[in-house]
């Protein structure tokens, strides 16, 4: 990848990926009738990576405050083949110093969505990278779908690999 671009995972990212979606026209047509909030959970992300992030979101180092990053989330609001938001949320605690603020396109805590999707952090850079093959995936449970119809995932498919490929329209920047 290049040196150029939003680092994954992160807000910016996200909101370069719901821009790349809309002016995907085939993804478009394959999710014309997709109508639930779709949420991709990393996990085991790299300490590297989340300092990072925690640079980017001008956050202290996890490790400054003796935490450990288990998990972040890219939630997308997905509504008849368009994008109509993303959220970003990082899994600390709660209970964060005083004197840390969040940015406000931050959400601390786990995500909650219609559907919530997981696998590790370098298997998203693997689907991203177009490595790996979304459906493949799911059916392997390499992707594990936490919340949501697996059946319905199923039968929207074709708008899945859509999505995936939709990533590769992102400019995107790995740090690990």
């Amino acid at each position: 990848m290049a040196s150029e671009g939003f680092v994954y995972p992160s807000p910016q990212w996200a909101e370069a990926f719901c821009k790349a979606i809309n002016e995907n026209q085939e993804y478009r047509e394959a999710a014309k009738d997709w109508k639930w909030d779709v949420a991709f959970v990393a996990t085991e992300i790299p300490d590297n990576v989340a300092d990072k992030l925690s640079e980017i979101l001008g956050l202290p180092k996890p490790r400054d405050l003796g935490v450990k990053v288990n998990s972040g989330a890219i939630k997308l609001v997905l509504r008849n083949g368009t994008c109509q938001g993303s959220e970003f949320y990082i899994d600390l605690p709660t209970n964060l110093p005083p004197n840390v603020s969040v940015p406000a396109n931050v959400k601390i805590g786990k995500v909650d969505a219609d559907f919530i999707l997981e696998a590790t952090y370098s298997f998203w850079k693997d689907i991203i990278t177009g490595k790996a093959d979304p459906v493949a995936a799911l059916l392997s449970r390499k992707i594990k779908v936490k919340k949501g119809s697996f059946l319905t995932l199923i039968q929207y498919s074709s708008a899945a690999v859509k999505l995936a490929n939709t990533t590769r329209n992102v400019p995107t920047k790995f740090v690990d």
